[in-house]
């Protein structure tokens, strides 16, 4: 059986080119790695390379820190080795937790019940001091930011984004609110296919993920060319430029860069014990849809925000609307509705409505913050998954979660 603290120790005297075997048979660089075999910008996001990539997108991406608190909250620790023979229903069948974890792509996961970690887990190579790439689960973070800028008064969900950003007055961002771009209701003409389509290698391009062809705009020129296609408001529409928009716009109205704003008002306040990032397009513009990198850890204390109703960090009014208020006839109406038929999605963040107060930000190749605010739980499950967005991975995850949090908090 696999450790219920697996946690690989620091080693400043492995060789840059040591590979170890991850779980799904792929093999994953411990340090930098070099050789033939190196991930490049060209190919980081192929299957053969995800598992390596996604704990060194700073050896391939510029980005912009984010500092730790200056007094990191210490999480204290009960482990209960047995969690990991839960049997978790995934897609296929009934599989112990410790197979599920060790067999399917997965690289850590962090268990808190009342802030204790009862379970923590790392797939072999991966380091305790190394930042994974959360793709869209950025996407739960700069909700959350919105959400502190609001108790500041620094934030208006009301106002257009027009009269906030006026490079985008003229775009099909001009005559959203905040508030649409913050419930993904914001509607233009773009088509979000991770095989990659040709919107999406576009955006890619201009946020500095892909090598750009020389006439490739930068971000912020690729949001502001965006048309109209519909009114907004309608429906759920998963579009990530509509959040790499409301980026822009919370670093407008916080005056600051998207990575200061967040270091300040949620990942020092979170306690975070290490340092996050974010990626930068070339003109220095973060891609605050899908570029944080972060520990598993520090995600747990992000979660804990939500959890334990920060009210000091994030306006009571945006929490209470964030886990009650999502519109179940525009998430049926919208892109996802196969993937939780009862779903909801809200400031950022995912509520599938099968119990009273979770929540959950989810990345594309398998990146997890479950928040059961009822049963004080909080679940982080980091992944690298050879195939972006694949539903039936994504909802073993939330079984993962789910699983951990009813046997967690069930009377024995």
């Amino acid at each position: 059986m696999w450790p219920a603290s697996w946690r690989i120790p620091l080693s400043p005297s492995s060789s840059a080119d040591d590979q170890v075997a991850h779980p799904s048979g792929r093999l994953q660089a411990v340090g930098r790695g070099t050789g033939a075999g190196r991930a490049t910008l060209a190919d980081w996001m192929s299957p053969d390379h995800i598992g390596w990539s996604v704990r060194h997108v700073r050896e391939l991406i510029p980005t912009e820190r984010i500092r730790a608190a200056p007094q990191s909250r210490e999480l204290s620790e009960r482990i209960i080795e047995s969690l990991l023979d839960l049997v978790v229903e995934a897609h296929d069948g009934p599989v112990e937790l410790h197979d599920l974890l060790h067999d399917r792509e997965r690289d850590a996961l962090v268990v808190l019940r009342r802030g204790e970690v009862v379970l923590e887990w790392l797939a072999p190579g991966v380091r305790t001091d190394e930042q994974h790439l959360v793709f869209s689960l950025t996407k739960s973070v700069t909700g959350l930011l919105a959400g502190a800028l609001v108790m500041r008064g620094l934030l208006d969900l009301e106002a257009t984004v027009g009269d906030l950003v006026p490079d985008l007055l003229d775009s099909a961002f001009g005559t959203a609110t905040v508030r649409q771009l913050l419930d993904m209701q914001a509607s233009f003409a773009f088509v979000e296919d991770y095989s990659p389509g040709p919107d999406v290698t576009a955006c890619r391009n201009a946020a500095g993920w892909y090598p750009a062809p020389p006439d490739a705009t930068a971000l912020r020129g690729f949001l502001a060319s965006r048309e109209p296609d519909g009114p907004h408001g309608e429906r759920f529409r998963y579009l990530s430029p509509t959040i790499d928009v409301l980026g822009w716009v919370c670093a407008q109205a916080a005056g600051t860069t998207w990575a200061e704003a967040v270091e300040r008002h949620l990942w020092q306040p979170c306690g975070a014990e290490l340092g996050a990032s974010v990626t930068l397009d070339r003109e220095g513009t973060p891609r605050a849809a899908g570029g944080m990198s972060a520990l598993p850890r520090d995600l747990a204390r992000l979660g804990l925000l939500v959890a334990e109703r920060r009210t000091d960090v994030i306006d009571a009014d945006f929490l209470d609307d964030l886990l009650r208020a999502g519109d179940r006839e525009r998430w049926a109406r919208g892109d996802f509705a196969s993937l939780f038929p009862e779903g909801a999605y809200r400031s950022c963040w995912y509520a599938p409505n099968l119990d009273d107060d979770v929540v959950l930000g989810i990345g594309i190749h398998g990146q997890m913050v479950y928040v059961d605010v009822a049963r004080e739980i909080v679940v982080v499950v980091l992944s690298s998954f050879s195939v972006p967005d694949d539903d039936a991975w994504h909802l073993d995850n939330h079984a993962i979660c789910r699983t951990l949090a009813h046997h967690l908090t069930t009377p024995t």
